[in-house]
């Protein structure tokens, strides 16, 4: 509920703190003192339009702040933990404060508890603080969302949760849908892919890359290719070291005479060592390359270039090397599975689809039998509370209309009306008044099972109201808040409503320095008194007024001084 306003520059209000008490609430004062001023703010905490014009004459912004108190498993609890606005869902009560400033010429902020956040968030969470019925305030009510759901509260429990259901389930099947036919509308091009990865993996692995091969293939053909010249060099480098006086003789005998001196020089030893191990190497070369295979082998050499020229051709495609073309395998080998899988993945949405609209059939069905049964009763008392809202000739038809499965079901729902005896049943927001909206909408929240929005606003529910009728209005506001636990806030001119409210609120306008300015107080007591004569005679003072007023307050069973 509302515990607390506060209004600050706006139009006539220079500064006004207000207390709400829980039950039915009635704002009273002449016309022009600003009671609109305050259904104005209440409709900005709710996430409603600035109107800058609304600034005072003087002031930079008007500044509006309510504090509400709200019961563990509010609806607006989910939403304000993920605007940031709390921590955590209490699981007592919430205490949130909604904050809202109107800049002359300049954008307004918006917080919640302190936290700066979106006019969006705050359209979510204000539309289930506070709800505002009144002359200017009918769109809910006209709306075919709203008059479903007025049907489904006052079904019950059942049929709430089972427009809930429908409402998911269809939700489910849409999306489930669409997905599917993204992934049909790729499946041409994901074929396509498909059939390319499967050749570009057959391609390479058929190739059968071994780690290293292409360096030593690159040797080998450089070998094969220089055979002939290979075989000359060597050949006649084994004539040099060979041959009769060649390197390999003349080393053993400077070796052999060296040797020889030794003895007689023993710097000439290291010399002979030295001589000796020379002589070695060059027969252990000689060696080597007499065991070369130089031959040519044009066999090979063509196995060699074919080989090269396959590996050339993945590295053209897939990389540089046998490294790059081996990590381009397992890429492609991994893309190829995923597009595999996408067949299956395309299956189980399919069957997503078609199990979530099973669940909705079934549950729209069960609630269009429960709808059927309610509307008929809902005509009846719809039309009776009415009745005693002093509209005597008004009917009512709550009118089912079959329709293809939606998120509301199997049907279309729509209030159709006549206000007065005589008259066709046409739409409601096509018939109604704003004071005879307003008075269907307190009918309306009379006889839904239940609300969850806390605070109820009625703006002018007593236009065209009078004498009994009157008297009804605010006895039937007074047992809304009684029989719901809602707070309710009526604007009133007449003293039979403000009679029956639990706490009565005057809104005087007061001039000072030159400057009117609004203030908000509660009456109680003789001042209530007074304020219902005023009402009543236009005189506080008169004594018929006083004895009148008096016999209100005794007829609603409130206090009297």
């Amino acid at each position: 509920m509302l515990r607390d306003l506060l209004v600050e520059n706006l139009g006539v209000i220079q500064r006004a703190e207000v207390a709400f008490d829980p039950g039915c609430s009635a704002l009273t004062g002449e016309t022009g003192a600003g009671k609109t001023l305050l259904v104005a703010a209440l409709g900005l905490l709710r996430g409603g339009r600035a109107d800058r014009t609304l600034v005072r004459r003087g002031a930079t912004e008007a500044r509006v702040e309510g504090r509400f108190e709200l019961a563990a498993g509010h609806a607006a609890g989910p939403l304000l933990v993920e605007s940031g606005a709390l921590d955590r869902l209490e699981r007592d009560v919430m205490e949130v404060v909604v904050s809202r400033t109107i800049g002359d010429g300049r954008g307004g902020k918006v917080r919640i508890n302190g936290r700066i956040t979106a006019l969006s968030t705050l359209e979510q969470i204000g539309s289930s603080l506070v709800e505002i019925a009144g002359q200017h305030e009918h769109q809910r009510l006209s709306s075919a969302s709203y008059q479903r759901g007025s049907l489904d509260d006052f079904a019950g429990e059942e049929a709430v949760a089972l427009a809930g259901d429908v409402r998911d389930a269809v939700r489910a099947s849409i999306h489930a849908g669409r997905i599917v036919d993204e992934l049909r509308a790729e499946e041409r091009e994901r074929a396509r892919e498909l059939d390319v990865l499967r050749y570009e993996i057959q391609e390479i692995e058929g190739a059968g890359l071994v780690p290293g091969e292409l360096e030593r293939l690159r040797r080998d053909a450089s070998r094969l290719e220089h055979a002939e010249t290979i075989g000359t060099g060597v050949a006649s480098a084994l004539e040099l070291l060979r041959a009769e006086g060649g390197v390999e003789e003349s080393l053993a005998q400077a070796a052999r005479l060296i040797g020889e001196l030794g003895p007689l020089d023993d710097r000439f030893e290291p010399v002979a060592r030295r001589l000796d191990s020379l002589s070695l190497e060059v027969a252990d070369v000689a060696s080597e390359l007499r065991a070369a295979d130089v031959t040519p082998d044009p066999d090979a050499l063509a196995d060699t270039r074919g080989r090269l020229d396959a590996l050339a051709k993945l590295r053209r495609k897939y990389g540089d090397d046998e490294e790059e073309i081996s990590a381009y395998l397992e890429r492609s080998r991994t893309r190829a599975a995923e597009l595999d899988a996408t067949g299956s993945e395309m299956a189980r949405w399919e069957g997503e689809r078609q199990s979530a609209r099973e669940r909705a059939v079934a549950a729209a069905e069960r609630l269009s039998s429960i709808r059927r049964d309610a509307a008929r009763r809902l005509e009846k008392a719809l039309t009776e509370s009415l009745g005693e809202l002093a509209l005597p000739g008004a009917r009512v038809e709550v009118a089912l209309t079959p329709r293809d499965l939606y998120e509301g079901g199997a049907e279309s729902v729509a209030f159709n009306v006549a206000m007065n005896g005589g008259e066709e049943l046409r739409p409601l927001a096509k018939v109604a008044s704003g004071g005879e909206l307003s008075r269907t909408a307190l009918a309306l929240h009379l006889l839904t099972s239940s609300r969850e929005v806390p605070t109820l606003v009625f703006d002018e529910v007593d236009a065209g109201v009078g004498g009994r009728a009157a008297r009804s209005v605010g006895e039937k506001l007074s047992r809304l808040a009684e029989t719901t636990g809602a707070q309710v806030l009526v604007v009133t001119h007449l003293p039979q409503v403000a009679a029956f409210a639990h706490q009565h609120l005057s809104v005087e306008k007061l001039e000072a320095a030159g400057r009117t300015s609004a203030v908000v107080r509660p009456v109680t007591g003789t001042e209530r008194v007074e304020e219902l004569s005023r009402m009543l005679a236009g005189m506080p003072e008169s004594g018929r007024a006083r004895e009148h007023a008096l016999e209100l307050l005794e007829l609603a069973g409130r206090p009297t001084p």
